[in-house]
């Protein structure tokens, strides 16, 4: 079947279309429009307001157009509570002259991935996105995990285990193949795993992902929470990203793997690793992208809070994966990163740390296997190992003075990531905490 057949199939028995984009956040949005006027979009597109996109209103960039992607194109294997069915389909977004809008992060990140294969290099990306399931206590709260089990245990108790089966059964229906789904480490936290792919193809889905998880815990009287630290007293949510580069030719070579390295790393794949731990402190600002996130990011947390590698070492903030035996499997892993990021700014940031890794030639440090509990100042000050940023406005700041970053997101996305972050920071001291009453009220 081709893609046009496919996409005449879908667009029959449907009654909405959501025309879905994205904000500078990483935040889905929509337009829904009945079928009927589906043709018509799907050619024409559908004006919009700039400010959306950026959080902010500017005259330059009021009128905007969403056009449909309609390799895209999905049916909602659920119906809307009155029975209705309804396709999403992710859009670009171009500016008044018919151009990509350049702070679009579908757009950015096709930039970078156009980058890349200049280079003769094909990104590839796999995400683990990690979640709680919350039972909802009151309508609109979230309350306490949803069962009792730890790390890849079975439990007798399945409702939380039906959600998940709910989510992996409704990303299969649209087209995305499930590797599986397991218990995380904390009471009610889960992950799973789609196969990995394309940049785009794969950013696109795990905010497919994220929405589906939501939508099917919340049928089961649940909460599907992706917030980087929900419960103060459990481990937070992670975004492992793992990415590797392949070749452009029909062999489609991995480019990181080496046969002749002990480690069966290439020396691309050096220059690469040596490039976003350069980067790192600015790819945190947009791995780690809000107030909640720097609650995940403290020591003994079971997160890297450190700029260093590791072949066996789950501590680190980047981890090499794979082997000789295996060399389609030779990828890394970064573990800093959590659920709140826009993957689509993100991966254009690590492509963005490689071209410049590669570029520059940069000399890889050694790899740091001591776990990071065990690492005392006198430790880290040896091998050279700094710490990431440790809160929101010093990885911002990191990302405002990296030239090679910002060039890859545009001043445009850059500007409109440090505004909203800014205004959220900013809100977060206002607040007055129960903690802040509890130890304050009486005794000062």
């Amino acid at each position: 079947m081709t893609r046009q057949t496919m996409t005449d199939a879908l667009e029959q028995g449907i009654d909405f279309v959501q025309l879905l984009f994205t904000d500078v956040a990483g935040r889905l949005k929509t337009l829904e429009i009945p079928a009927g006027r589906w043709a018509e979009v799907r050619d024409r597109g559908w004006t919009l307001d700039g400010a959306v996109l950026l959080g902010y209103g500017d005259p330059r960039h009021s009128d905007l157009r969403l056009v449909p992607d309609t390799s895209t194109l999905v049916r909602r294997p659920w119906t809307t509570p009155s029975g209705r069915t309804v396709a999403m389909v992710f859009c670009d977004v171009l500016d008044a002259t018919g151009r990509p809008f350049a702070a679009d992060p579908r757009a950015v990140l096709r930039r970078a991935v156009e980058s890349s294969q200049a280079r003769g290099q094909r990104p590839v990306f796999g995400v683990e996105a990690e979640f709680y399931l919350l039972r909802r206590s009151d309508p609109g709260a979230t309350g306490q995990p949803a069962d009792n089990a730890g790390y890849w245990d079975l439990g007798v108790d399945e409702q939380a285990d039906e959600v998940c089966r709910d989510i992996s059964e409704a990303l299969e229906q649209m087209g995305l193949t499930v590797d599986g789904h397991h218990h995380e480490v904390c009471h009610g936290q889960r992950e799973i795993v789609f196969r990995h792919g394309g940049a785009l193809e794969t950013a696109d889905r795990l905010l497919l992902l994220k929405h589906t998880a939501r939508v099917m815990a919340r049928r089961r009287d649940m909460a599907a929470v992706f917030m980087p630290k929900p419960l103060a007293h459990l481990y937070g949510n992670a975004l492992h990203v793992h990415v590797s580069l392949e070749g452009t030719g029909a062999d489609s070579a991995p480019l990181f793997h080496d046969a002749a390295d002990p480690q069966g790393m290439s020396a691309l794949f050096r220059s690469s690793l040596a490039g976003v731990l350069e980067h790192a402190p600015a790819l945190t600002a947009l791995g780690n992208p809000n107030v909640n996130s720097y609650k995940r990011l403290v020591p003994a947390s079971g997160t890297p809070v450190h700029r260093s590698w590791a072949r066996h070492n789950r501590s680190t903030a980047f981890k090499v994966v794979g082997d000789n035996a295996a060399p389609r499997s030779m990828r890394l892993e970064m573990r800093s990163p959590d659920p709140a990021a826009n993957p689509h700014l993100l991966f254009a940031g690590v492509l963005a740390a490689f071209a410049d890794g590669q570029d520059r030639d940069l000399p890889l440090a050694a790899a740091c296997e001591q776990p990071a509990d065990e690492l005392t100042a006198d430790t880290l000050a040896v091998h050279g190992i700094t710490a990431l940023p440790t809160d929101l406005p010093s990885a911002l700041q990191a990302l405002a003075q990296d030239t090679t970053v910002r060039g890859a997101l545009g001043d445009l996305a850059v500007h409109a990531v440090d505004r909203g972050a800014r205004a959220e920071w900013s809100a977060w001291h206002r607040i007055v905490t129960p903690w802040e009453m509890e130890q304050y009220a009486e005794t000062v």
